[in-house]
Parts: structure tokens; C-alpha cells; sequence
């Protein structure tokens, strides 16, 4: 799978744990400031990234930036089915994701400029069921399809604040569109 540069993404090294937390760590405090070093949260949540990215062997880990916005964490990864995809793998897919929890807001269907289909889910994560304020964080997961194929380019946009979420999800949506299996 091949992806090209887009503005606002800033991929961090995948070399180990250790470099991708590290890299993590400085581009949120670079871009929510100088003060951000002080929370123990940004440390925490690099290293929670880094440490799944490794595990489930992502291929991409950024930051996404956008000057309305809070940086969140994309990891991505390539994911290889057991038999080809046939033409109703997305419907397939929308259809398991619907059914599979209630904390999905919504789950949609579109499709790249290459006419590769994509299932975009996305949730609203609460730390507290008890909280009511607003939710604590967000998620959007995008799985790519190869139409035909047996691979499917699966990824993930964490935001702990939800601050510029549609500002961070048009520049996932833009990286999206240059997703090439070829």
C-alpha cells in the first residue's frame, strides 16, 4: 500500500517502542505548547499508542495537526483477509461494525478517488459512565478495501479531547484519498 504526504500528518518512527513514544510525546507538546509538557496524560497517551501500534505491527503512527485543533494520534496498518473480498465486502464489513457496540455515534460508507471502498466508524469514548459532561475523547476508524483482493488498509484517529474533531477528520479523509494498492 502506498500513501502520499499530506499536510498535517507527521509520521514518527516505528523503529521501536521506545522512538515512536519518544517522537509522539514531542510533536503533541510542539503543537498544543509548552505547557502541555507538564501533563502526564500526553506522556501516558504516547506510550499507549506506541505501545499498540507495535503490538497489532502498524506500519504508519503520526500526528495529525490543524491549527483549530488538538493533535491526535493516527496508526495504521495493513491487514490481509483469508480469501479474496468479494463486491459486498464493505456492506459486509458496515453491517458487523452496526452491530458491534453502543458506543459507535455512526458508521458510514464512502469511497476513494480510486473508487476503493471505505467503512468509517466513529465513536465517542467516555472514560466515566458517570460523567456527564462532554465526552472525553474520540475515535474514527477507517478500513480501506481493496475491491477483489485480500487486503484492507485499516486506520485508527485517536483525539483524547475532541477539540477540531471535523477539522482532524477532513485531513484523515484527505490521506484516505491517496490510499493506492497498486
Amino acid at each position: 500500500m502506498k500513501l502520499a504526504a499530506v499536510k498535517g500528518v507527521t509520521p514518527v518512527s516505528t523503529r521501536s517502542v521506545e522512538d515512536t513514544e519518544r517522537e509522539l510525546t514531542k510533536l503533541i507538546i510542539d503543537a498544543r505548547g509548552g505547557e502541555a509538557a507538564h501533563d502526564p496524560g500526553v506522556a501516558l497517551a504516547a506510550r499507549d499508542a506506541a505501545e499498540l501500534a507495535h503490538d497489532n505491527g502498524a506500519q504508519l503512527v503520526a500526528v495529525l495537526e490543524h491549527p483549530d485543533a488538538d493533535p491526535a494520534v493516527l496508526v495504521g496498518m495493513v491487514v490481509q483477509a483469508d480469501g479474496p473480498l468479494g463486491p459486498d465486502a464493505a456492506d459486509e464489513l458496515r453491517s458487523y461494525l452496526e452491530d458491534g457496540g453502543a458506543d459507535l455515534r455512526e458508521v458510514t460508507e464512502a469511497s476513494t478517488e480510486r473508487g476503493y471502498p471505505v467503512v468509517i466508524a466513529e465513536r465517542i469514548l467516555v472514560t466515566d459512565p458517570l460523567r456527564t459532561g462532554p465526552p472525553t475523547g474520540c475515535q474514527l476508524q477507517a478500513v480501506v478495501i481493496e475491491p477483489g483482493g485480500r487486503t484492507l488498509a485499516v486506520f485508527t484517529l485517536h483525539s483524547l479531547t475532541g477539540r477540531g474533531w471535523l477539522e482532524l477528520s477532513g485531513i484523515l479523509g484527505s490521506l484516505l484519498s491517496t490510499v493506492d494498492f497498486r
